[in-house]
């Protein structure tokens, strides 16, 4: 059970049941962890267009993006993560030998290609470790990726382990939705849409399209 009440549609505020009815909207459902934030609704408004532009950033496509997001999930032990970033992952066109290969070093070796090795290597050692960035490991980077690439890499793994955090501490659960491999969404809303325009802080609307890259 979650340590905060997960805000429910009834008693939200009126900027927030305008945040849950565009997501559900979009997506068919409200993730728990915006029912959590909803406590917030100014840091709710400001976070959610925030996040979203961090997962549609063009810098990086969506396959680069589900291997920063699933390999930081997976070095934060973070079962809710796990469950929302694999399914973002199906919809990058990862399949399930490479979802599972994510956190096992020895298998993603075989798995992936040196690019991507290298954006699992980063995820991994910055979520265990914020000074774990090597110069040699930056050597690396800047041999195979431009400075917005890094950029858009760093802020995502960075944003998910501030997400992953905030998931753990407070306890919240997965939603029923993914309970069974048989009803989990292939679209999780990782990156859910920008509040309408008349809400008070919110940028304009850079939310992606209807499934999220």
């Amino acid at each position: 059970m979650a340590f905060v009440e997960l805000q429910q549609d009834r008693d939200a505020a009126p900027e927030v049941g305008a945040v849950f009815d565009r997501v559900r909207e979009e997506y068919g459902f409200v993730p728990n962890i915006l029912r959590a934030m909803a406590h917030c609704p100014d840091l709710l408004q400001a976070f959610v267009p925030f996040w979203g532009q961090v997962y549609a950033s063009p810098a990086i496509g969506p396959r680069l993006r589900a291997l920063a997001a699933l390999g930081t999930a997976k070095a934060q032990e973070c079962t809710y993560c796990v469950a929302h970033m694999s399914a973002s992952a199906r919809r990058a066109g990862m399949d399930e030998q490479e979802i599972s290969a994510v956190g096992d070093s020895v298998v993603q070796a075989r798995v992936f290609d040196p690019r991507e090795g290298l954006i699992l290597e980063l995820a991994d050692r910055l979520t265990q470790d914020p000074d774990g960035t090597t110069d040699e490991l930056r050597k690396q980077l800047r041999e195979v990726f431009t400075d917005a690439e890094i950029v858009n890499i760093v802020l995502a793994i960075g944003t998910y382990n501030l997400t992953s955090r905030f998931l753990k501490a407070l306890a919240i659960d997965v939603e029923d939705i993914f309970s069974t491999p048989q009803t989990a969404p292939q679209t999780a809303p990782q990156a859910p849409p920008a509040p309408p325009q008349t809400a008070p802080q919110a940028a304009p609307s850079t939310a992606p399209p209807t499934a999220p890259e």
